[in-house]
């Protein structure tokens, strides 16, 4: 009994359970935006922030995130981003006006930048390097489930009951996974930790952090990242109005056309972590599909709409390799697993501005510099930015031996 509870694979169950919380909190306000906008009488520009304020709250937060993760440890931080998440949600449900519902968000943004910092690193420091690849791979599924999750469940609540019933569910999973974590998660096991060496590993030091921040490799990987998320989410954010307004496709029908990215990324995380392992390569696995991604983008803006959905599809399956490759190699970029926090610090500015900016830099192109086409095409350069950047950064999978970053 006690070595299945200590088992690296039940311990992957439960990070996952407990970090899909965020995206579930997350993308809540999507499918149930309208009814917001007139329950808060906002406009859709406005009312586009109850989303753009998690990429903020992350950006905010992501190096003091890693600090506060080397300095309390994975469980007590990751009990602080359920916690973040529980509240933000229960203060939702009860907001009345538009600056408590914003304030909540930010709330439960902060519990989402923790989260990101605080999994792969639990992940880094239970499974050694030959088996990294495959548990963030499955890790790697936490987004699109979730928002595929929430996109399924928060209309039929909305119908049964109303949209604070939406807020509810995801404070009451939250609050689930929450007890999940304290009862299973606990001290990580020196076993991984220590599989090269007969004495204890030395505490960390402050040197050691600083080295992180300025570990050239670590933010060429954030720089590729956050190319990614620049252009994976100024397609999502975007797409389903272009099929809309330029293709005439109906709004629900455009919708469930995009969304088969996430669908098919719950698929390709996972086959990338073991691609990963097998070829025992990161870069090839985040690096690559970049490649593609700069030539179909640009494709957006002339096909027809039959032949979207099998764009939609190839993206989808592309779209799981980058964030599995990123994962492992940030941590594994650090030189050591206990460094995994702060590491993913770093991954996160880069995710994060990417959110932040993909959506806003696209909207402004379609709107000041001659539409759809310019802005599609802009897609291309970022994508073959980041493939440059991830190349030149070096990946060694299995790093366990701390590199000096003078």
């Amino acid at each position: 009994m006690n070595s299945l509870l200590r088992s690296p694979w039940l311990i992957l169950v439960i990070v996952l359970l407990a970090s899909l919380a965020a995206p579930l909190n997350q993308f809540k306000v999507p499918p149930v935006l309208p009814i917001l906008m007139d329950a808060f009488r906002q406009s859709a520009g406005k009312a586009g922030l109850l989303m753009s304020v998690f990429a903020i709250t992350g950006l905010l937060l992501a190096i003091p995130a890693g600090f506060i993760f080397q300095r309390l440890g994975h469980r007590t931080t990751g009990l602080i981003a359920i916690l973040s998440i529980v509240l933000g949600a229960a203060l939702g449900a009860c907001s009345r006006g538009m600056g408590t519902m914003l304030a909540s968000r930010f709330i439960e943004g902060a519990g989402m930048g923790f989260m990101t910092v605080v999994a792969p690193a639990i992940i880094a420091l239970w499974f050694p390097a030959d088996q990294r690849g495959k548990a963030m791979g499955i890790w790697a599924i936490w987004v699109p489930l979730g928002s595929t999750l929430m996109l399924l469940l928060a209309p039929l609540l909305v119908d049964r009951w109303n949209w604070q019933a939406v807020w509810w569910c995801g404070c009451f999973y939250a609050a689930f996974v929450g007890l999940l974590y304290y009862f299973f998660i606990q001290s990580p096991p020196e076993p991984f930790l220590n599989q090269d060496r007969t004495a204890p590993p030395n505490p960390l030091t402050g040197r050691e952090l600083r080295g992180v921040l300025r570990n050239r490799d670590l933010w060429l990987i954030s720089i590729l990242f956050g190319c990614f998320n620049f252009v994976f989410m100024a397609f999502m954010t975007w797409a389903p109005t272009f099929l809309h307004e330029i293709r005439g496709v109906s709004l629900s029908k455009a919708s469930q056309i995009v969304s088969l990215v996430a669908v098919l990324s719950l698929v390709s995380c996972p086959t990338a972590g073991w691609i990963s392992d097998r070829i025992n390569s990161r870069k090839l696995i985040c690096v690559l599909p970049m490649i593609p991604m700069a030539v179909l983008f640009p494709l957006s803006s002339s096909l027809k709409v039959e032949l979207f959905p099998l764009l939609v599809i190839a993206l989808g399956f592309i779209a799981g390799f980058v964030p599995t490759g990123v994962l492992a190699a940030g941590v594994e970029a650090a030189g050591d697993e206990r460094l995994g926090g702060m590491a993913m610090a770093v991954i996160q500015i880069g995710q994060n501005s990417g959110m932040l900016l993909g959506p806003l830099v696209f909207g402004w192109m379609v709107e000041s510099m001659g539409g759809w086409q310019i802005a599609f095409w802009t897609l291309a350069p970022i994508s073959a930015m980041g493939a440059v950047a991830g190349w030149i950064a070096k990946m060694k999978q299995g790093q366990n031996k701390t590199e000096s970053q003078e």
